[in-house]
């Protein structure tokens, strides 16, 4: 029977193609398969019908997708003028976050944002204003690496798939939101409290202000998620609403009291308190699982806890289908989906339920941290390479602190319409957020490092699911064997052959010469204003493959290339460095230095002699070998090193693999120095929107002429080759690794850059 439950599971399923898909099907294939749904629904017999809906389902979320990757090229294929409302400011770096309302007269729907950065400081922008702007809009394209956090699918599940510039302005209307009134008129009274960041968080939802510092700490003890506005914080504010009215209600006559005033009274202070906090998706989500909630009470329909949960998912990937690719719609309803099986299937022992009350809830809330602690530790591997230890005495603190405490303090701070009555509300929900952060601070460092989500994801979800279904007592050697098979498949095989891999960094270069589960690092990403390479991406990424850096060598000084140091040193405080830079602490890197490591030869082949300033023409040019491939490292060589090079070498400069010189410039890869090579692979590290808009035409050409084949950091993200026995295997992230149609290169053609 076609039920809207059984509506919202196939909603469900029909979602799924797009996590995986490598190319959305064409509007020819998507009409296709509209027109043999609406022939199946023709059919009288049930099951072919249901296919029938299935198929419509499936073709309404793909067209969706299709639809943003139209918008997408068609919104940055030229500057145009458009009419746009101002969403979030980020003053310190200079962005805006602004709807599309309008591109001339032709209304965008359904909504698209944009990030817009701008450096006119006289202007002051606000949520809430409109303005008439020319943009200069680009397609999103981020880094992209093994395990990295996608930024490119994080902006397109969040309809902000595109950046730009402003061309020219003028205001509209430069009335700023009431919201953003209301949160200017409460700030003045935040101003001088230590943890103003963390209110403003847990009221507005606007986490920027949050120090590195708070971040980590939050991170380490598990606790992050209560900074994070979602179900959690809308219920205590639909339960604050629903306690007011109850309050109100003693003061009415007995025929005005029922049940409908405190339900909707709850729902307007969750909606308003979502409306505050900017309207985030987990907010969004919460509130439109309260709404169903109260629609099944006032209509007096029974429906189960996991019926509402399938109804809520699937009434949200109906609405908007894009919603699939949200990290954090899944980890909010899977957080969700534990709770359920926690309490279903490992209840709270009955004996445990004769304690007095103080500590009966005691006892409740360690049951739920437990549950949780446990379910969700395969997704917290998968989605942080970790768990914290020390998370369930940390949230046995924090939670009760939050929820009780500091929320309801808060929301009362909010609700009070003199600026006297509410300073005081937040000056005491902010003196207990200082001891929970001191309490917090106090606790042992619990961050466990752990990798390969799906092995523990196994462990904990099918050991729970055996000890529960006690399919042991049936088959006890079937289960042994297979704990025994699982063992075992955790150890891993010998690697063969040695690996490169060119991470993507932007405009930078860091390249990663592995063999088995040691590693030689050449060069270390660049730094950028607040971050660097290094510690973002280098060492997440070694530990995420939990390989042993035995070496870094630094090919010269500029800050594209030697920007990450310094975070990975603090990482690894005893690795040795080696460079041409003459400096005491590291290793000399000048021609004629040579040494063996394991199976490979490495050979510096340029400077003649350690130099000083560290420029271009002075990178520390290294050749790689097996004695079958080899591998040549030029830093940011250019023409007059690479002529000195040749003549220097001359026939045995060959090699098979070359990272290309200075990141693709006019200013290297000379015919002289390509022809001498003589390879067959061209790899280079770049950024799609550089400001050098490297590579240069002309190089691609020259590479081309040689015969080389070309791949770049801007076009495939990470670049991996594996080398076995003389043969070599290029593969790029996007393309061959983990092809998916949202992190594919979005845009004018490659050719075109």
């Amino acid at each position: 029977m076609l039920t809207w439950t059984v509506l919202a599971r196939m909603a469900i399923i029909a979602s799924l193609p797009l996590m995986v898909l490598p190319q959305l099907p064409t509007p020819a294939i998507l009409l296709i398969l509209a027109c043999t749904g609406f022939v199946f629904l023709q059919f009288t017999f049930q099951p072919i019908r249901m296919v029938g809906v299935a198929i419509l389902l499936m073709v309404w979320m793909l067209n969706s997708a299709q639809h943003i990757k139209t918008d997408i090229e068609g919104l940055a294929a030229k500057p145009g003028n458009f009419t746009v409302r101002i969403d979030e400011v980020r003053q310190k770096n200079k962005q805006i976050k602004v709807r599309l309302l309008r591109e001339g007269t032709r209304y965008t729907f359904p909504p698209r944002f944009a990030w817009i950065s701008f450096n006119n400081a006289t202007n002051e922008y606000c949520p809430g204003q409109r303005w008439n702007m020319q943009l200069r809009l680009r397609p999103v394209h981020a880094r992209l690496n093994e395990g990295e956090f996608d930024s490119q699918r994080f902006a397109l599940a969040n309809h902000t798939p595109l950046q730009g510039r402003i061309v020219k302005q003028t205001a509209s209307s430069t009335t700023c939101s009431w919201r953003w009134r209301f949160i200017q008129h409460h700030e003045v009274q935040l101003r001088l409290l230590p943890q103003q960041a963390t209110l403003k968080a847990l009221a507005f939802g606007i986490r920027d202000d949050l120090s590195k510092t708070t971040r980590q700490l939050l991170r380490d003890t598990g606790t992050a998620h209560l900074m994070a506005i979602s179900g959690m914080h809308i219920a205590l504010a639909a339960g604050l609403g629903w306690l007011l009215a109850r309050g109100t209600q003693f003061l009415l006559p007995a025929r005005f009291i029922g049940y409908l005033y405190p339900l909707l009274a709850s729902w307007i202070l969750a909606a308003i308190y979502t409306w505050l906090s900017g309207s985030h998706a987990p907010a969004q989500r919460a509130l439109l699982a309260l709404t169903l909630w109260i629609a099944t009470r006032i209509t007096a329909i029974q429906l189960s806890s996991w019926q509402v949960w399938t109804l809520c998912i699937g009434s949200l990937l109906a609405i908007d289908p894009i919603t699939v690719l949200s990290d954090s719609f899944w980890l909010s309803t899977s957080a969700v989906g534990m709770l359920l099986i926690w309490y279903h299937w490992f209840p709270l022992p009955a004996r445990f339920k004769q304690q007095p009350w103080l500590l009966l809830q005691l006892l409740r809330l360690v049951h739920l941290q437990i549950g949780m602690m446990i379910l969700m530790a395969p997704l917290q591997v998968s989605l942080f390479n970790g768990i914290s230890l020390t998370a369930l005495l940390a949230n046995l603190i924090a939670v009760p602190v939050v929820s009780f405490m500091t929320v309801p303090l808060i929301l009362i701070a909010m609700m009070l319409p003199v600026a006297s009555g509410s300073a005081i509300f937040w000056w005491l929900a902010d003196l207990t957020l200082r001891g929970l952060i001191d309490a917090l601070t106090m606790l042992p460092s619990g961050w466990w490092p752990l990798y390969h989500a799906e092995f523990f994801a196994v462990i904990i979800w099918g050991g729970l699911f055996i000890w529960r279904t006690q399919i042991f007592y049936c088959v006890p050697l079937s289960c042994c064997s297979l704990a025994i098979a699982l063992l075992f498949s955790r150890q891993e095989k010998a690697q063969q052959g040695w690996r490169i891999d060119m991470l993507d960094v932007g405009h930078g270069l860091s390249v990663v010469i592995s063999q088995g589960k040691e590693a030689v690092l050449y060069d270390t990403g660049p730094r950028w204003q607040t971050d660097d390479a290094g510690r973002r991406v280098v060492v997440p990424w070694l530990e995420r493959k939990q390989l042993q850096l035995q070496q870094i060598i630094l090919s010269h000084r500029h800050l594209d290339h030697s920007g990450g140091l310094e975070s990975i040193k603090q990482r690894w405080p005893q690795i040795k460095v080696r460079s041409a830079l003459n400096n005491a602490d590291h290793l000399p890197c000048a021609r004629g230095a040579q040494w063996q490591w394991r199976q490979l030869h490495f050979k510096v082949l340029w400077p003649l002699s350690a130099s000083a300033p560290g420029d271009n023409n002075d990178s520390c040019v290294l050749s790689v070998d097996d004695g079958k491939v080899r591998l040549l490292l030029t830093g940011d060589i250019e023409a007059i090193a690479e002529r000195q090079l040749v003549k220097l070498e001359k026939q045995n400069l060959k090699a098979d693999v070359i990272q290309v010189p200075h990141h693709g410039s006019r200013t290297s890869s000379t015919t002289l120095l390509l022809r001498n090579i003589n390879g067959h692979t061209a790899i280079a590290s770049l950024a799609r929107y550089n400001a050098w808009r490297m590579p240069a035409k002309s190089v691609l050409e020259n590479y081309r002429k040689n015969g080389f084949n070309w791949f770049d950091t801007g076009q495939s993200g990470q670049i991996s080759i594996t080398i076995n026995n003389g043969k070599t295997q290029v593969a790029g992230l996007r393309e061959q690794l983990m092809p998916r149609w949202y992190h594919q290169w979005f845009g004018v053609k490659r050719e075109s850059r």
